[in-house]
């Protein structure tokens, strides 16, 4: 069996536990650097109230020192807005710090006082759909595994740092070998790619380009940042070769279909394999190279996991509009990006703070204000249906955790039933119990976050 020429040169300077650390924390970098939303043709929102209402929002900064992109929107706790962005410097590397006085946020034209600024937290969960596509032919399995041991570790830093994560996986060879769909569990991508065992690479080449493609149709949640991970050690098949893969795509061709599809695309490759690296650059993205050591990465890029943050102004509208569009002006006011971002579509989680359950408890108080806001949002909206999901911290014994997470997801449902006229067709519930922890149970603070409900809105 022939291998390939640049897996055999790899060979020579890689390890497993490099490639290992290598794939942890370069996935760490792309997260941070996720796509900004969508425009306005691809709003799926839901509305907030009969009549569509964009909000036009404008963040400018005082300065030209940094450079600021919106990547979406908070509205947990309306008629606060939060802006989540990214930020860097003229040279493009993260901030560490971004102070209130150093932006200024106008809505409708009109200059909104911002509330506050501060780094991406835990409680703003912003939606990323990952999708790593992956080379499983014979000299990859090293970098498999590698993915395999070090996913969960990443997943954790993501929800850490408010990731509302999405996994996808696309195995190719000369062929599409399988296309799995989203998941939101970690330990499901992790049985996938458990069970994959790289064989074959009769030629020099795969097909990348096939598999990015296959990336792009999949259903990616409406607001989502895309991001695409590639991993693979050999060159790419294009149009008008003949060998084992087919393809219709060139680099341009292929590039221009990423961006049309908005998906950022970070590659790890050999390093000699520039083509990796132009689609990486066209698209937002950078490339890694396969064999280089986990410490130069680190020192590189870990800096990278603190840009995000959120920009919280009040605004004077009497109800949550449809979708956001927002723009940013530089300091002469030039309009550098406007984006419409849908604030609430299918798939999208709700989580209701401050629903205090005594202690063993699924009774509720008499008035609950977040659930009056979900009910007149139901109200105004009478087509869509929601899902109750009710979570616990890890304390006292699983059976009874789950009993406990379904009977608070249930009284959440009898409040608004009872209490609000929802029609109990339109509100599903589930009880996970302590099995979907969003932050560490060994700390009072992680236990207290992952005591929660969230509203998941499944159809519209």
């Amino acid at each position: 069996m022939q291998q390939h020429r640049y897996r055999s040169e790899k060979k020579t300077y890689s390890s497993p536990f490099m490639d290992g650390c290598l794939l942890a924390c370069a996935f760490l970098a792309f997260i941070v650097a996720a796509a900004p939303a969508r425009g306005v043709g691809d709003s799926q929102a839901d509305s907030l109230q009969p009549q569509q209402i964009l909000l036009q929002t404008q963040l400018r900064p005082k300065s030209e020192r940094f450079h600021l992109t919106i990547q979406n929107v908070d509205i947990k706790y309306y008629p606060e807005v939060s802006l989540i962005v990214e930020a860097v410097d003229a040279n493009g590397d993260p901030l560490d710090t971004l102070a209130a006085s150093d932006v200024v946020v106008l809505e409708n034209g009109v200059e909104k006082q911002v509330l506050s600024v501060r780094k991406l937290t835990i409680k703003e969960r912003v939606p990323v759909d990952i999708v790593v596509v992956l080379d499983v032919t014979a000299t990859m399995q090293v970098h498999i595994n590698a993915v395999r041991d070090n996913i969960t570790q990443f997943i954790r830093s993501l929800v850490a740092r408010g990731i509302d994560y999405r996994l996808a996986l696309v195995l190719f060879s000369d062929v599409i070998e399988k296309v799995y769909p989203f998941t939101n569990d970690v330990n499901e991508f992790v049985s996938w790619v458990s069970r994959v065992r790289a064989w074959g690479g009769f030629d020099e080449k795969e097909n990348a380009l096939e598999a990015l493609r296959q990336a792009t149709k999949l259903e990616f949640r409406p607001s989502a940042n895309r991001v695409a991970i590639l991993i693979t050690d050999a060159p790419y098949h294009q149009r008008g070769e003949h060998g084992n893969g087919r393809t219709d795509l060139t680099t341009q061709t292929a590039i221009e279909m990423l961006q049309r599809a908005d998906l950022r695309t970070f590659c790890i490759a050999p390093l000699v394999l520039t083509q990796y690296d132009t689609i990486a650059r066209a698209t937002r993205g950078v490339m890694f190279d396969i064999g280089q050591p986990f410490a130069r990465i680190l020192n590189a890029y870990s800096t990278q996991l603190t840009n995000l943050f959120a920009i919280t102004y009040r605004t004077d509208l009497p109800a949550i509009p449809d979708s956001i569009n927002v723009a940013i002006l530089n300091q002469r006011r030039q309009e550098l990006v406007r984006k419409t971002i849908p604030v609430v579509e299918l798939g999208r989680k709700l989580i209701i703070e401050n629903l205090l359950f005594e202690t063993a408890s699924a009774r509720l108080p008499e008035h609950v204000p977040e659930l009056e806001v979900l009910a007149q949002f139901m109200v105004n909206n009478p087509r869509v249906v929601i899902r109750v999901e009710g979570h616990t911290d890890n304390r006292g014994a699983r059976w009874f955790n789950k009993q406990l997470s379904q009977a608070r997801a249930e009284s959440v449902k009898e409040y608004l039933v009872k209490k609000k006229g929802i029609a109990p067709n339109r509100i599903q519930t589930i009880g996970y119990g302590d099995t979907r922890p969003i932050a560490d149970n060994a700390t009072e603070f992680g236990r207290a976050l992952n005591r929660r409900t969230e509203v998941v809105i499944i159809s519209k």
